[in-house]
């Protein structure tokens, strides 16, 4: 049995040719045929597209990711979730890091609510056993930020719970279908649930079922 095939195709005219040749090459440097054969839909490969066309996606980053996903292996990243609430109630999400300095703040963010900043919280601890009175002088600032930035992704790493932006996807026969990109941003998901609507579950007819549950 040979490999499954696309579920699309694009039509375009002569005037958008361009646009499908850059498409298709950020879909082949992605990999989306070898990794996800027959199970990435054309809202993936355009959701992907522009991300990359914004500057905002590593493919490679993101290949990897879907890799890690269908080996079902931990990779740092919050592991994958199901949606329990509309509108993208029953299909999952998997995080992904996009290539920019909001993903790192956003995660230098989470890594301060969960972990503080234990170089500091030390100092703090040594000082009070000491009984002893101590200032935060410009020698300790690098260190301190370094334990902010790189300690505290370290710790998210080891823990599993680098957060990121979301790869929408569902859940069949045992197989990963691969719908969209999409971000944490909950006013959103009403439009991407419209366009999962009008595009995938055409690729796809066991989502509508799965949508309607």
């Amino acid at each position: 049995m040979g490999t499954p095939k696309r579920k699309w195709t694009m039509n375009v005219g002569p005037e958008h040719g361009r646009v499908l040749e850059e498409i298709e090459a950020v879909v082949q440097m992605v990999g989306l045929d070898d990794v996800a054969p027959g199970r990435h839909s054309a809202l993936f490969a355009l959701s992907i597209f522009g991300e990359f066309k914004a500057g905002k996606l590593n493919v490679f980053r993101l290949r990897q990711e879907i890799e890690s996903l269908e080996r079902g292996e931990a990779n740092g990243l919050k592991p994958p979730i199901q949606n329990r609430h509309p509108p993208l109630k029953g299909l999952w999400h998997k995080h992904y890091l996009q290539a920019n300095l909001g993903s790192m703040a956003m995660n230098i963010q989470h890594g301060l609510k969960e972990f503080g900043i234990p170089l500091f919280q030390q100092m703090i601890r040594e000082a009070e056993a000491a009984g002893e009175m101590r200032y935060v002088t410009p020698e300790h600032v690098k260190p301190i930020v370094t334990d902010i930035v790189e300690g505290n992704w370290k710790r998210l790493q080891a823990a599993d719970k680098i957060t990121g932006e979301w790869i929408v996807f569902a859940k069949h026969n045992g197989e990963n279908y691969y719908l969209a990109l999409a971000t944490h941003d909950k006013t959103t998901h009403d439009a991407l649930r419209q366009q999962i609507d009008a595009l995938c579950c055409r690729e796809f007819p066991f989502l509508t079922e799965l949508l309607a549950a």
